[in-house]
């Protein structure tokens, strides 16, 4: 069962989490009461900012703009390829990625290698998104599947 917080140490913690960041908090900002603690209570978190006093327009500011990398050398048909960005949903920071940028990661790991990677190989390595991830964004269930896509174009 979670810990129960009042109203007033809710406030309080947000309005010193303001202060130490100087600026309005976001829901990633608050630990201890965790972020889930003022949803619990006042269900939005702009209600937990306005009952603080706080600017819920500051902490829309605050917000990661998208990471421009600059684009790797690309196949004659293929475009520019997309960024990758830090997803700033309360659930952290999770990465998103497009089937461009996957087919470009695999294809270098592929290279790296000189093998196509594993499952375990994959999911292994942090740098690459996961097993599951890719399946995803091509689609099917099989990596077989990715690897046939993927290796077509070569």
């Amino acid at each position: 069962m979670g810990k129960y917080y009042e109203k007033r140490t809710l406030i309080e913690a947000l309005q010193k989490q303001a202060e130490i960041l100087g600026r309005t908090p976001t829901p990633d900002d608050m630990i201890d009461p965790p972020a889930k603690a003022y949803f619990g209570f006042f269900k939005k978190w702009e209600k937990a900012l306005k009952a603080a006093n706080l600017s819920a327009q500051a902490a829309t500011k605050t917000i990661c703009k998208p990471v421009v990398s600059e684009p790797k050398a690309q196949p004659k048909a293929e475009a520019a390829e997309p960024s990758v960005t830090t997803d700033t949903a309360p659930t952290g920071g999770k990465r998103r990625y497009s089937k461009a940028i996957i087919t470009q990661m695999l294809l270098d790991e592929f290279k790296r290698l000189g093998k196509k990677p594993t499952r375990k190989e994959i999911d292994a390595n942090k740098n690459l998104p996961t097993v599951a991830t890719c399946l995803n964004y091509f689609g099917t269930t099989r990596i077989g599947d990715v690897w046939d896509e993927i290796l077509k174009d070569m």
